[in-house]
């Protein structure tokens, strides 16, 4: 069974070397593809034997991206059994007590698509050391965020249209517990930072502004520290940590997803911290 993963790039010199790691890894270099709006600060150097693919940088369209993806995701499989899709900060891992590897999960699954359960690494900053990427990430972090927006279908094995953001697409959920999608975006606090900086400097198209597409990518410092960094912390401090297990949120969103002109909108909204059982530690 052979199987691509296709990723979207600017700036990435933390998140492309992790990326290429853990899916080169599991399903070999020659079956990655990165697509590139005109990176300049060398991440593209080192990117061995993954297929590279150059894309002009001009002002960013969440419109062209999503469309781009999709009908790329269309042609790899006339090639390949299946297609995973993710952002560069996004590594989807199975349950370590059920799967040898994300390749184990996938050659040893039957689905047409598979949507993962979104969790989103958060750096406790009055309690965790900057991270050492040198080291296993999990090894270093405590708690994750449940984040319904992250519950996205990545693995396909049809053809699959996306809506911008790819948190919604023309199938129905099919989230699978045994899934997860690790969200690394805010694994560090000075890398997070460096990230939305280089975020805030994105010139965005009209339409995706009238949209309110990236809305996040464009909070200023203040605001993404209070919403990033603060408020876990704020919910540890007052005992909102819940355990770990994600049923009846999923179930939740399933109930909750609505259908509009041929497209599953998954709901946005749900969310809940919790501690990362010990079996994730060593798998990025």
């Amino acid at each position: 069974m052979r199987t691509a993963v296709i990723t979207f790039t600017y700036n990435e010199a933390v998140n492309l070397p992790i990326w290429l790691r853990h899916y080169g890894g599991n399903f070999g270099e020659e079956n990655l593809f990165v697509a590139d709006r005109g990176s300049d600060d060398g991440s593209l150097q080192s990117i061995g034997g993954a297929n590279l693919l150059r894309l002009p940088r001009n002002e960013f369209d969440e419109f062209e991206k999503t469309n781009f993806i999709s009908n790329f995701h269309r042609s790899l499989l006339n090639f390949y059994d299946t297609v995973i899709i993710t952002d560069c900060d996004e590594l989807l891992v199975p349950d370590p007590q059920k799967f040898a590897s994300l390749r184990d999960y996938v050659e040893s699954s039957t689905f047409d698509y598979a949507n993962c359960v979104g969790l989103e690494v958060v750096h406790i900053i009055n309690a965790e050391m900057p991270l050492d990427l040198t080291q296993p990430i999990l090894s270093q972090r405590q708690f994750v965020n449940f984040r319904s927006v992250g519950c996205k279908n990545l693995v396909s094995r049809v053809p699959t249209m996306w809506l911008p953001g790819f948190h919604s697409c023309n199938h129905p959920p099919r989230i699978d517990p045994d899934l997860y999608m690790i969200h690394t975006k805010l694994m560090d606090y000075s890398i997070a930072m460096r990230r939305q900086k280089i975020n805030l400097g994105t010139v965005w198209s009209q339409r995706s502004l009238d949209q309110k597409f990236g809305a996040h990518h464009r909070f200023d410092l203040r605001q993404f520290v209070h919403q990033s960094f603060l408020v876990p912390i704020d919910a540890i401090n007052r005992k909102l940590v819940m355990p770990f297990g994600f049923d009846a949120e999923i179930a939740e969103i399933t109930a909750k997803t609505v259908q509009h002109n041929g497209y599953f909108h998954v709901p946005m909204n749900i969310s809940r911290l919790v501690e990362l059982p010990d079996r994730f530690r060593r798998l990025i």
